[in-house]
């Protein structure tokens, strides 16, 4: 079932930001071109906790959309992401991350990290958290430049751990066990979206061979013949929708909603063991269609807040769950 949550406590925006350290979840960032403030990026952030939204400390940085996060060692990572220039005349790709300890409600004051060399400046990519380290990936960057790669941070040093998929951006990745399942997302062309499943397995996490801890035999999302469970995968590609996971049936499953595409009403759920998706209750008639929301998991909870019909076009403050 899905029913109406506590609206977020800020402005409205898209491509906004979130994290979650010790069953708190942090939301900022976006971008919200009605705002009457010349500066349509926001710095803002947001806790939720016991049901409340609380403003914490703003983002140091420059504002921006379309960054990610993850979190080592109990503090967050926020970096990437894109600033449009307000005249139109520049743009900026960002690839440095600023950290923030919950503890002390405090930010780092320059940034703690760059993304390694060779990496490029980008938005809309991938992030999660897994045995301890940070991973972020895929995206786009200046000139549409669709990237398809991964790097993995310990808290100290990057590494490249490949990427076997297709290049995207706007993907999702949700966590289950000591596994990331990375799927959707798009091309550099509107629906072009991708069908490949990827799984990074903590457990075989190899230094002196960083691609091997990637599993690629996931069935991908398109009806093959011959077939039947799969006659509705169709319905599940999309990008920039939301990931969280719940427990269902005593087993952690992956969720899926939102998003661009035909079928962004739909919610899908996934078993990694049988390595299977099964379409679950859709989106509320009242809830807005969106997609650049952000999404999370609490108490076994899945939400979904924020987003727009498009970056540009921000939608209400309504939370779901």
């Amino acid at each position: 079932d899905w029913s109406r949550s506590f609206s977020f406590g800020g402005f409205p925006r898209t491509g906004a930001v979130t994290f979650t350290i010790d069953d708190v979840v942090y939301v900022g960032l976006g971008f919200n071109i009605q705002l009457d403030q010349q500066d349509k990026t926001l710095t803002d952030f947001w806790m939720y906790k016991d049901r409340i939204w609380t403003q914490i400390a703003d983002f140091p940085g420059e504002g921006r959309y379309g960054a990610v996060a993850f979190v080592v060692d109990g503090k967050a990572y926020v970096g990437t992401g894109y600033r449009p220039d307000q005249n139109t005349t520049t743009e900026q790709y960002f690839n440095d991350f600023y950290c923030y300890d919950p503890s002390t409600n405090t930010w780092s004051d320059a940034p703690v990290t760059y993304l390694p060399d060779g990496a490029v400046a980008r938005r809309d990519a991938v992030a999660f958290s897994l045995k301890g380290k940070g991973y972020v990936g895929t995206g786009i960057a200046k000139g549409a430049q669709v990237i398809k790669d991964m790097y993995c941070f310990d808290g100290t040093n990057w590494t490249s751990v490949g990427f076997p998929g297709d290049a995207r951006c706007g993907a999702s990745a949700f966590v289950i066990g000591n596994k990331a399942v990375i799927c959707l997302g798009a091309g550099a062309t509107s629906g072009n979206y991708r069908y490949d499943v990827l799984v990074y397995d903590g457990d075989l996490e190899d230094v002196n061979n960083p691609t091997r801890a990637w599993i690629t035999d996931r069935h991908a999302l398109v009806d093959k013949d011959g077939i039947g469970w799969d006659n509705d995968y169709n319905r599940i590609p999309r990008a920039y929708a939301v990931a969280f996971t719940s427990n269902r049936d005593g087993k952690m499953k992956g969720y899926i909603a939102t998003g661009s595409g035909n079928y962004s009403n739909t919610c899908w759920e996934y078993d990694i063991e049988r390595d299977r998706w099964d379409e679950v209750t859709e989106l509320p008639s009242m809830m807005s269609r969106r997609s650049y929301a952000v999404g999370f998991s609490i108490d076994n909870y899945g939400y979904v807040t924020l987003g727009g019909a498009s970056v540009g076009k921000v939608i209400d403050t309504d939370m779901w769950k």
